[in-house]
């Protein structure tokens, strides 16, 4: 049986794997946009749908129509990937508690039980990111309920999810950004959230698609 972190893998030709899970949650704002835009043109708002598909790649202030429009996107990456995707602040997150959340599970988890451990590892880091000592270490910080030496011995390779809310011109500016960054979680994180979204034709598309 295909366990959770392999439904989350997506393999790439080049033999790698990207970790990355993009579930939409929500989304909101679409009539609402295209009123505005009717008041901005002062034509009637069934009529704005073609009008909002024309202007949606014009920037500078003719696209502002796309702040409207509201998604929440339920997302599963690396911790290394969030790091990069904090830069972006017209949008909010909501994510697990590294001291509530990973210590508490990490503290139900027998060490000395080798597929208990495997387990854990496996739901909860990317392959090889975490070594035994590494977990044994944030263990027992664990258990001294100490939150800074939980943080800092963290890996990279922790896969968070955060509850992430933002408009369509801010998904835009991710998309034309990050559709060509060298980091393929990016690629993964723009192919998954097209396929979900009820808008894409007002994004841009990922480079040769």
């Amino acid at each position: 049986m295909e366990s959770a972190i392999e439904r989350e893998k997506t393999e790439h030709t080049a033999g790698s794997a990207v970790y990355m899970r993009v579930r939409k949650v929500n989304e909101a704002g679409y009539e609402a946009a295209l009123l505005g835009l009717s008041h901005n043109k002062k034509q009637c708002p069934e009529k704005m749908e073609a009008v909002a598909r024309r202007l949606a790649d014009k920037d500078g202030g003719h696209n502002k129509f796309l702040e409207s429009i509201i998604v929440w996107l339920d997302v599963r990456a690396p911790r290394y990937w969030w790091q990069e995707a904090d830069t972006f602040r017209l949008s909010t997150k909501q994510s697990e508690s590294t001291m509530h959340t990973l210590s508490g599970e990490l503290l139900a988890v027998n060490l000395d039980d080798a597929d208990a451990v495997a387990a854990f590892l496996e739901a909860n880091f990317e392959p090889d990111s975490c070594s035994l000592e590494t977990l044994r270490a944030i263990h027992q910080a664990a258990v001294r309920q100490d939150i800074v030496g939980v943080k800092k011995r963290l890996p990279e390779g922790f896969l968070q999810t955060r509850l992430w809310c933002m408009s369509y011109r801010t998904l835009r500016n991710i998309i034309l950004q990050r559709r060509t960054h060298r980091l393929p979680h990016w690629r993964e994180f723009i192919r998954q959230t097209l396929e979900q979204v009820e808008h894409p034709e007002l994004l841009p598309g990922l480079v040769g698609e």
